[in-house]
């Protein structure tokens, strides 16, 4: 006896579509970032010129204190993103660009991602960032239109329906 296996019909999306989503989130993840680092910044400045006041200009990049205030910044530009698309990914399926252009994250079994799927896809994106972003690029050239970042979380980034109305029957007037 053939047993078949029930599915629904998706369509990929391809890497325009996934680039464009990704610079609306990269539009939105600069704005959030530039206003929280502006508030941190304005809480921090007293104690970084208190700190820095005494070194002469020729020490500053010298100065450990300015080591750990870039490495603090590296890390606040880290943890926002990674916040910000674990997040979304996790509790949403889509990000706020993904939802502009109606695609959407989702398991390889059809089932929405959860929180572990979500970071072992954003260290995918690590991955691709380190290698400038070409990496990404592998999803032009997949089948399935999987990154390296879906394949190693078993996700799928689908195009959503549109919804149709469907609208009752209409009677002719005469």
């Amino acid at each position: 006896m053939e047993q078949r296996q029930e599915g629904i019909a998706v369509e990929y999306a391809g890497f325009w579509m996934r680039l464009g989503a990704y610079l609306i989130d990269g539009i939105a993840l600069w704005l959030v970032g530039s206003i929280l680092g502006f508030i941190v910044g304005l809480f921090m400045f007293p104690f970084v010129f208190w700190a820095w006041a005494p070194v002469a200009d020729h020490m500053m990049a010298y100065h450990p204190l300015w080591f750990f205030t870039r490495a603090a910044w590296s890390l606040f530009w880290l943890i926002i993103p990674a916040a910000y698309f674990i997040c979304f990914w996790a509790l949403r399926g889509e990000t706020p660009g993904m939802m502009a252009l109606r695609i959407r994250v989702i398991g390889t079994d059809g089932s929405p991602v959860d929180w572990g799927a979500a970071v072992v896809r954003f260290l995918g994106y690590i991955i691709c960032w380190v290698t400038a972003g070409l990496l990404f690029l592998w999803v032009a050239f997949d089948g399935r239109k999987q990154g390296i970042h879906d394949k190693i979380a078993d996700t799928y980034v689908i195009i959503l329906p549109r919804k149709r109305a469907i609208l009752p029957e209409t009677h002719e007037r005469g």
